[in-house]
């Protein structure tokens, strides 16, 4: 009687282990895993801590400071450990990014205490996004002694000289928090600077001959020029901007004929004529001219273009109003 106990209770552990543990899909369960958090430091290229997870030999191989994984013991591999640390953890794996979920913690657990299994020959690979390389930062020009010069007069004038990033001389330059201080004669220093790429002048009272002194700058990527007193002829100083990719003339005196200036732009992106003149056919004249070009005419032009809604149909009229005029009609026919 005892034996048949013992293994009458050694069979409901069995059953309620397999219940807890089903067999692990290595393709499906782990390896999404692996290629989405782990080869991104754990590839072929420079893998951290000498560890590669992109094999079943590099796994079981380990890193520079011995196994990672005991096959059948996930509670002694400290792979298992590091993926279930808290979130603050420095040894936290993967090391960026968010933790692994509790269910996804589990199916680590259960493949090591399952075996390990793992495809024979299979080498995983990274997402294309994981191991795409940044693109180059433009570095620009050498910084010569008349831009520093034209750089040391914008910041006299209050305004701001920038590099867009410590590994570029590209600069970005914005007058737009001075306002009216600023008049068109101070553009004239904008001639050198050769890593201007970004300039603000809006907000300010520049008008048409302030744009002549910009007109060389055709590494511009970005200008903006709203709220000036530009007018469509000044516009006219644009037409060598080729790099030019965004242009704001928000809240100016630009009218559809202006837009004819920039239709060699072809790398523009954004435009942004709201609160000007510029009507939904001169819009789209320049988009044609332009394929991909948004071009943003503001919320009250989007609604003055949105076609009406139709008119409600009339209800139709209750029974006992149909009744009654059916009667109406009888008496007139008698």
């Amino acid at each position: 009687m005892r034996l048949s106990r013992f293994w009458i209770a050694g069979l409901i552990v069995s059953v309620a282990g397999v219940t807890r543990a089903a067999d692990v899909d290595f393709a499906k369960d782990i390896q999404p895993i692996l290629e989405k958090t782990c080869l991104k430091c754990h590839g072929p290229e420079k893998p951290k801590g000498g560890l590669r997870l992109d094999s079943k030999e590099a796994l079981l191989k380990g890193g520079k400071g011995g196994e990672v994984v005991v096959a059948g013991k996930a509670d002694e591999s400290s792979l298992y450990e590091a993926v279930t640390l808290p979130k603050d953890d420095p040894m936290r794996m993967p090391a960026e990014g968010e933790p692994l979920t509790k269910e996804q913690q589990d199916l680590f657990r259960d493949w090591i205490n399952q075996g390990l299994k793992w495809p024979d020959g299979l080498v995983l690979k990274a997402p294309a996004s994981a191991t795409k390389p940044a693109e180059p930062v433009d570095p620009g020009v050498a910084i010569s002694d008349a831009e520093k010069a034209a750089v040391a007069k914008v910041t006299q004038l209050n305004a701001l000289a920038l590099r867009l990033a410590q590994n570029t001389n590209l600069l970005r330059v914005d007058f737009s928090l001075q306002g009216k201080e600023i008049k068109d004669d101070d553009l004239t220093c904008l001639k050198d600077m050769a890593n201007l790429v970004e300039l603000n002048i809006g907000n300010t009272p520049v008008t048409d001959a302030g744009l002549a002194h910009v007109k060389d700058l055709t590494k511009l990527t970005r200008l903006q020029l709203h709220k000036t007193k530009i007018t469509d002829a000044g516009l006219a100083n644009l037409k060598a901007m080729h790099n030019l990719q965004s242009l704001n003339l928000y809240s100016t005196e630009i009218t559809d004929a202006g837009l004819g200036h920039l239709m060699e732009l072809k790398n523009l992106k954004r435009l942004y004529v709201w609160q000007t003149k510029v009507t939904a056919e001169g819009a789209k004249k320049l988009q044609d001219a332009i394929p991909g070009l948004y071009i943003n005419r503001g919320h009250e032009a989007e609604v003055a273009a949105a076609p009406k809604e139709p008119a409600k149909p009339e209800e139709p009229k209750k029974a006992e109003e149909k009744k009654e005029e059916k009667k109406e009609e009888k008496k007139e026919e008698k």
